[in-house]
């Protein structure tokens, strides 16, 4: 009975919450704002955007605001932040958009083409920019919200943060151009690549034989946006989910050290043998937006999420990709500046591990773009005075 127990408890603890409520953004902003009127703690109000799920977007904009007059502290907000960038796959409220009517059927077919012109033509002429990209990890694995404490899961929360440099020549290097993926690992969630091109190349290749429709106008950083929503099913798809999986695993009993003694529990422990470990590449049909420039075809921002129905790995895959003018050697360029990658895992996939993540959330940031360059100095064979 006692192993039944503790089974079950762990099961418990790994699976993602259900019960979340979706909210609007207006009835956010009234729960926000009569939680204030309350005095209730900023642990509290972190406890209550924890268990919330949009179903609109919460622009960035919008998000400041509401933080800003709310002044609960830098927990509110992050859970505030996190909880925009899980709904930034979704549209904007409507009372957000404008209300300039919608193109002509010939008009939105030349904004398309104009950007496949676009990714066709200027993208790879792309001089080899050097970029510090910078990647913030966030899942919701257990954590002891007081020392001593039972981990329980309580949302997303920050794991760690990496900067490497990266080049638009190694991208092209590393992958095709007619082809984009994500690597979904189980400790780390999704990973996204070919921000620089390849992503948009393969996104427009696939929509001429799948479905692209028109959305809405959006205003933007950079003026009134032209939004496409498009479904690429699999048989057409150029999109890969690789996941990288442990053959097998070992249930064992073992003890857990919690708050300075050790509890026992049975469990499953991983083969941490490489040889054990396999890579699974996956097509997947996928569907997401296209924002565009309706003047010159320029794509401002991308979102792209895998069809997961029949995945034994995750429930949930989905990538954005935002672009913004960058100056670099006193040019301007269209580049990425930041991306996400938002997964969660198969209910239950895992349950058997009391520490195990089911959500994960992967910011990246890329900035302090410049040129590759060298510079030559030319040494005679004279003997030079010390």
């Amino acid at each position: 009975m006692r192993r039944l127990i503790l089974l079950g408890l762990l099961a418990a603890m790994t699976l993602p919450a259900l019960a979340a409520k979706q909210l609007t953004v207006a009835q956010l902003e009234q729960a926000l704002t009569a939680a204030s009127a309350a005095h209730k703690p900023p642990a509290e109000m972190v406890r209550l955007l924890t268990g919330m799920e949009l179903s609109e977007r919460l622009s960035d904009r919008t998000a400041e605001r509401i933080n800003g007059e709310l002044n609960a502290g830098p927990d509110v907000g992050l859970a505030l932040a996190l909880l925009a960038d899980r709904s930034a796959f979704l549209d904007l409220p409507a009372s957000e958009l404008p209300g300039t009517p919608a193109p002509d059927e010939a008009t939105q077919l030349r904004m398309f083409d104009a950007a496949g012109k676009y990714v066709a033509e200027t993208l790879p002429r792309l001089p080899n920019f050097l970029a510090t990209r910078t990647t913030i990890r966030y899942d919701d694995s257990p954590q002891e919200l007081q020392k001593g404490a039972w981990p329980v899961r309580a949302g997303l929360h920050l794991v760690d943060r990496t900067s490497r440099e990266t080049s638009v020549n190694g991208e092209r290097e590393n992958q095709s151009s007619a082809r984009g993926s994500a690597l979904w690992q189980q400790r780390s969630g999704l990973t996204s690549w070919g921000e620089f091109g390849s992503v948009l190349g393969m996104i427009l290749s696939d929509a001429v034989n799948g479905k692209v429709s028109w959305s809405h106008w959006e205003e933007t950083a950079s003026g009134q946006s032209a939004v496409f929503h498009y479904s690429v099913p699999k048989p057409v798809s150029h999109f890969e989910v690789v996941s990288s999986e442990r053959r097998e695993s070992s249930v064992e009993g073992f003890a857990t050290p919690r708050g300075g003694s050790r509890i026992s529990s049975i469990g499953a422990r991983p083969n941490n043998d490489s040889a054990s470990i396999a890579t699974v590449h996956t097509s997947r049909g996928y569907h997401g937006s296209l924002w565009l420039d309706p003047a010159t075809g320029t794509v401002l921002r991308i979102t792209i999420e895998a069809d997961s129905k029949g995945s034994s790995d995750f429930q949930r895959a989905a990538m954005l990709v935002e672009y913004g003018a960058v100056e670099i050697g006193g040019s301007s360029f269209i580049c990425p500046v930041r991306s996400l990658a938002l997964s969660k895992t198969i209910i239950g996939a895992d349950a058997s591990t009391g520490d195990a993540a089911s959500e994960w959330l992967n910011e990246t940031l890329f900035t302090s773009y410049h040129r590759f360059a060298s510079t030559t100095r030319i040494v005679t064979g004279a003997a030079q005075p010390q």
